[in-house]
């Protein structure tokens, strides 16, 4: 059995550094894809299953790509695939999406765009990680 010792006070603190700076970098990331397809004109769903499919795709390869890796920092991950990508992606906007469907009388989009979401998106992450596991 193997004894893993707590992470020392600064190594904790860099990490939510990382985390704290990824996030700044996903969320601006997120506005920008938005801000792209709706300048063309593009229903903003779109812009919401794009970012969380990419996060998703991403966050497969980041996470396959470092496991087990002795030579990846130990900040890669918090700020990569918890700062970058959790700030990239969303869930709370995919959900008012649906909301804002069902007050439409939208029940097919509103029932399709959740479930397309979720298989696309599994299908994205398992991608990643067939990508990040052969490097």
């Amino acid at each position: 059995m193997t004894v893993r010792s707590a992470p020392s006070t600064s190594l904790i603190s860099r990490r939510r550094l990382a985390v704290a700076a990824g996030g700044a970098l996903g969320a601006v990331g997120r506005w920008t894809v938005t801000e792209t397809i709706g300048a063309a004109g593009i229903d903003l769903l779109w812009a919401t299953f794009a970012v969380n499919t990419l996060g998703s795709l991403f966050l497969g390869f980041v996470v396959a790509y470092h496991t087990g890796r002795s030579r990846s920092s130990p900040l890669m991950i918090p700020f990569v695939a918890v700062g970058i990508l959790g700030a990239f992606t969303t869930f709370s906007l995919l959900s008012a999406e649906v909301m804002e469907l069902l007050r439409a009388g939208s029940w097919g989009l509103a029932l399709a765009y959740p479930l397309g979401t979720i298989i696309v998106g599994f299908g994205a992450a398992l991608l990643g990680v067939r990508f990040g596991a052969a490097r």
